[in-house]
């Protein structure tokens, strides 16, 4: 069981809690938070705006237009903008040509779309003097990752599925990936949202670029 796990706290105080005792940031840090619009992200933004001067902590969001869904992309860019000027948090909003890369680094899109959007994440985090990047991984998608490493083959090592902090030296970043939400489930994510009137865009999270992962989640 992930540390953190199983409380009947609030789920803001379940965060604080699961934050605290995987020791995953530092005090007066300043933090990335990365938002597509979806529940989960949107979810973690509004918790940690409500846990910052517990943590001493500063937030910036960073949302990625992949430009892959036309007008529900700029839709969700807007959203993300709108949302971050409400809570009163500075925001990094951008636009890459993912199917560009793509093709250029005959790779599969999904693989485009997360080099892509890691390389905005690393860059964002250093213009603001961030080390940390917060994501909205839930428990739902550390399970997939679990049932996808079995699937593949990848041994007892898979099983380990997502990790609280992740250090991405190994991809030539020199950030690291921190998932407060780890312990806390897409159902409750989706319920916090609707609670605090948030009104999230499409649920991002089912739209996965993985075909694997989707067969997982039907």
């Amino acid at each position: 069981m992930l540390k953190g796990e199983g409380s009947q706290d609030s789920l803001e105080q379940r965060v604080l809690r699961f934050i605290r005792d995987n020791q995953m940031l530092s005090s007066q840090q300043n933090l990335v938070v990365a938002v597509s619009g979806g529940p989960d992200s949107v979810c973690l933004l509004h918790v940690l705006v409500e846990l910052r001067r517990e943590l001493d902590i500063s937030l910036h969001v960073a949302h990625l237009n992949h430009q892959l869904r036309g007008s529900e992309s700029e839709a969700d860019a807007q959203y993300v903008t709108e949302l971050a000027q409400r809570l009163s948090i500075p925001a990094t909003i951008e636009q890459r040509e993912v199917k560009a890369y793509q093709v250029q680094q005959r790779i599969s899109l999904e693989e485009a779309a997360r080099e892509v959007r890691y390389a905005f994440l690393d860059q964002v985090a250093e213009s603001v003097g961030a080390g940390q990047v917060a994501v909205g991984h839930t428990v739902d998608d550390h399970i997939e990752t679990i049932l996808m490493h079995l699937v593949r083959g990848t041994g007892t090592r898979g099983l380990r599925g997502l990790q609280p902090y992740t250090p991405l030296e190994y991809l030539g970043h020199s950030i690291a990936v921190v998932r407060p939400l780890l312990a806390i489930s897409r159902h409750e994510t989706a319920s916090y949202c609707n609670h605090h009137h948030l009104e999230p865009r499409l649920d991002v999270s089912n739209l996965s670029l993985s075909p694997l992962r989707n067969r997982i989640r039907q």
